[in-house]
């Protein structure tokens, strides 16, 4: 199991709350400002998954997993992985935090 594998193991029943100031839409970005009034600007992938968690704020990681999962055709490793990397990077950029549920 890889690292990222296991730190899916200790997050799938964690909820991700979203954690910024404000959002918008611009073309095909996302923009999203955090509390330190920095930007962030999302494209494709990522806009979707912000999106799809600011909708349903406080889903547990493994629900969020399972939706994209169900929705898109993708190695089932690959999403988790790409989870983690958003989630992980989000939290940096004070955009996401994770609580338990």
């Amino acid at each position: 199991m890889n690292y990222k594998l296991s730190v899916y193991d200790k997050y799938k029943d964690l909820s991700i709350k979203i954690f910024f100031r404000k959002s918008r839409v611009d073309g095909d970005f996302l923009i999203i400002m955090n509390e330190r009034l920095e930007m962030v600007y999302l494209t494709s992938m990522a806009k979707e998954m912000m999106t799809y968690i600011s909708d349903n704020n406080g889903i547990k990681v493994n629900t969020f997993f399972e939706n994209f999962f169900n929705e898109y055709e993708i190695d089932e490793i690959t999403l988790k992985n790409d989870i983690i990397d958003f989630i992980k990077d989000m939290q940096r950029k004070d955009m996401l935090l994770l609580e338990v549920s």
